[in-house]
Formats: C-alpha cells, structure tokens, sequence
C-alpha cells in the first residue's frame, strides 16, 4: 500500500511522487533508461563513421572548385585586361606579389598602365589549404588582341585520394579561351 505525504502525493513503490488515483489524474513516468540512450549514441556513431569520408571528399572537392575557379576567374581578367589596355597582360605565379617567380601557391595578374607606363598588379591571389598550383614558370601572357603565343596549362590539385579525381587541368587555348578538365591523379600532384 502506497504511504502519502502531507501534500496530497503518494508516494509508490518506486519512490516517485505521483497523485493519489482519487484526484482523477495519472502521471506517467517521462525520460528515456540508459539502454536507450546507449543504442541511440551507438546508431549516431555509426551513422558519424559512415558520413566522415564523404565529407572528407566534398570539402576536398570543394577547395578543388574554388581554387580552380578563382584561377580561372584571374585569367579571363588577365585577358579582359590586355583588350581593354591595348597592351600585354600577364599571369604569374609569385612569392612576394610583385615579380613573377615559378612558384604558383600566389599569383598576380600584372599590366602596364597606360597613363604613365608603369607595371599595375591588377590582381593578387593565394590558394588556401592544401591546395597546390602548378604553373608555367615564365606565366601566361595575353597580347593586345587576347589571344597567346603558345598553349599553356595549369594544374590545381589536392594531394588526396578523397576525391577520386583530385586534379583540376586548365588549359588556355591560343585563341584565349579557357578550358577545364578533371583528372584522376591517384592522390598524387604533378
């Protein structure tokens, strides 16, 4: 027989405070037992397991999309640039954003400035992560007209094999056009 305290609540079997069954009220224990919880956490880790490399992948994939991007992004500008000038445009990898070096992890679209004839950086640019850039070590000039002397072609890639194919091949045609392709390089960079 349940024991009742001064309140109106007795007091069950269980030691939990519930209203006597004269005040018409039931009150059903709430909350969840350990071994519920526990099967919870163990499906939300397996779950976490499952999604943790496919996440891997679309953050690489992603930084692949956004440096190739951006890469393209400066060479239509570079090219825009020498048509609108009337003069030589250039893109180039750098290391201090003034002077064109081999080392593409920077680049800077240069320009002579019309008025007065002095070298313009018109754009600075830097991959983030790791994300690698390789280039022409002399860059890509743009004539007057638009166009190039000689095909050239850049390659940005994430050293991983998470994604498959973690190469982004740009190719500047002579006409100027730009072309980008995907390239599997079996988690490594040229």
């Amino acid at each position: 027989m349940p024991s009742t305290t001064g309140s109106g609540m007795s007091i069950s079997r269980t030691g939990v405070a519930a209203p006597r069954p004269e005040s018409g009220t039931l009150v059903s224990a709430q909350g969840f037992t350990l071994v519920e919880l526990m099967v919870t956490m163990a499906v939300v880790g397996i779950l976490a397991a499952v999604a943790a490399p496919s996440m891997t992948a679309l953050i690489n994939g992603n930084r692949l999309a956004g440096a190739s991007g951006e890469l393209t992004a400066s060479l239509q500008l570079a090219r825009s640039e020498a048509l609108r000038r009337s003069s030589p445009v250039t893109i180039c990898g750098t290391t201090d954003g003034v002077a064109c070096s081999a080392d593409w992890t920077r680049w800077i679209v240069v320009g002579t400035n019309n008025i007065n004839n002095a070298v313009d950086v018109v754009r600075d640019s830097t991959v983030s992560g790791a994300v690698q850039v390789q280039g022409p070590a002399g860059g890509i000039v743009f004539q007057s007209s638009g166009l190039i002397d000689a095909q050239g072609q850049l390659n940005v890639c994430v050293p991983t094999d998470s994604p498959d194919e973690n190469q982004r091949v740009i190719t500047v045609l002579i006409s100027g056009n730009i072309v980008t392709g995907r390239v599997n390089g079996g988690g490594l960079c040229p």
